[in-house]
């Protein structure tokens, strides 16, 4: 079935009621955005359209309502690229420009989903959402003045809310009213406030939290968005894991939201020294085995070309990481945090303290880093401590 090139500004004016989606790729020409893609979202006058529009390494967004996106298309993107994708709840329809000007439909049947209008391209219903008056998120430019999500800091957002999610699941079978935190490399402190919030506010818990940053600077803005809002609970000091005397009471909880490289062994030691109850630590940066192993076995495929050996050695380092942690009597979960498409550091080792040792984890650990001689930081503190 044919169709010209203004019937699919017409098709996409018909669907707005009913779409999901709609996507402009492929351009014709230079000028154009690379792809373009169309979402509805949850506005004050009802449903309204967000563009997000690709140029380059760049993304950039607009909201509209439906008359102004019908004249967006008219007016500046019909015919400027070779593929378009209409999306609703009952079909998809393809559109592929031809030589004459002309556009090819194709239409299947779309997959049945849950109803109901995605606010500003969000279905998930997050434990802390847009709109929710956390004051501090605006301080931290993730939350605009009216509490909307700053379009830039939205991964950022996404991973904090899963960290929070994944906090949620566990101490919903912890009755405790108090907890000591300690949070290793929190930089800005994105995390730490929510955690913060999270607990005191929607949990009730008498949460006490400690992050600890290399930049004084960086410590000294945190502390001062802290007092503001009168989170007393909330401290931030300026130290270094690796070496310096950090706080030595009861510890309940350890987090590291990306602590670069080895820094995630010392706040995983720190936590196994301290018998922390919870550990939620997302590594970064597994420089180490990478720069230190040698060719010794089985494992030597995975050691011929760059890439895999460091994608290789940032595995197996957290590997090593939950095989120790389980012999020191920890139950370990290794849970994909948030997806590759937001940030490849995207593995938690979530790991809630049994008391019970694992099964000669340590030794097989020992073994196989003697056998292709590399160096892991977390295996020789906790060799030294043993």
């Amino acid at each position: 079935m044919e169709k010209t090139v203004s019937r699919l500004v017409s098709d996409l004016e018909s669907a707005l009621p009913a779409l999901e989606k709609a996507v402009l790729s492929q351009p014709i020409d230079t000028l154009s955005d690379t792809k373009i893609t169309v979402r509805p979202i949850a506005s004050k006058n009802g449903r309204a359209y967000q563009t997000e529009r690709f140029r380059g390494t760049k993304v950039f967004h607009e909201n509209l309502d439906a008359a102004s996106l019908v004249k967006l298309f008219a007016s500046e993107l019909d015919g400027r690229y070779r593929q378009a994708l209409i999306v609703t709840d009952t079909e998809t329809a393809q559109y592929c420009l031809k030589t004459n000007g002309t556009y090819k439909r194709s239409v299947s049947a779309s997959v049945p989903k849950p109803t109901g209008t995605a606010g500003h391209n969000r279905e998930k219903n997050y434990i802390l959402a847009e709109g929710e008056n956390i004051p501090a998120l605006v301080d931290l430019g993730v939350f605009s003045a009216d509490f909307h999500i700053v379009r830039s800091k939205y991964d950022k957002y996404k991973q904090i809310n899963r960290f929070i999610e994944l906090v949620d699941q566990e101490l919903a079978k912890d009755d405790r009213r108090k907890l000591t935190i300690l949070d290793f490399g929190c930089g800005k402190s994105y995390l730490t406030f929510i955690l913060y919030y999270y607990l005191t506010v929607k949990r009730g818990i008498d949460a006490e939290i400690i992050g600890y940053d290399l930049k004084e600077d960086v410590v000294e803005r945190c502390n001062a968005i802290a007092a503001k809002y009168g989170y007393s609970g909330l401290h931030f000091a300026v130290a270094d894991v690796t070496r310096d005397t950090l706080y030595d009471k009861n510890i309940d909880m350890i987090v590291t939201l990306h602590a670069c490289d080895t820094a995630t062994d010392y706040a995983l030691f720190y936590a196994l020294n301290k018998k922390a109850d919870y550990i939620f630590s997302v590594p970064c940066c597994q420089h180490e085995v990478n720069l230190s192993i040698k060719k010794g076995g089985e494992l030597d495929i995975f050691l011929e070309y760059g890439i895999i050996k460091e994608r290789m050695c940032a595995l197996l380092t957290d590997t090593l990481r939950a095989d120790i942690l389980t012999d020191m009597g920890y139950k370990v979960d290794m849970i994909e945090f948030i997806d590759f498409d937001h940030s490849p550091k995207n593995i938690m080792l979530r790991a809630v303290r049994t008391g019970r040792r694992g099964e000669k984890r340590l030794k097989r650990a020992k073994e196989l880093a003697e056998r292709y001689g590399f160096e892991q930081t977390l295996l020789k503190l906790t060799e030294m401590r043993t």
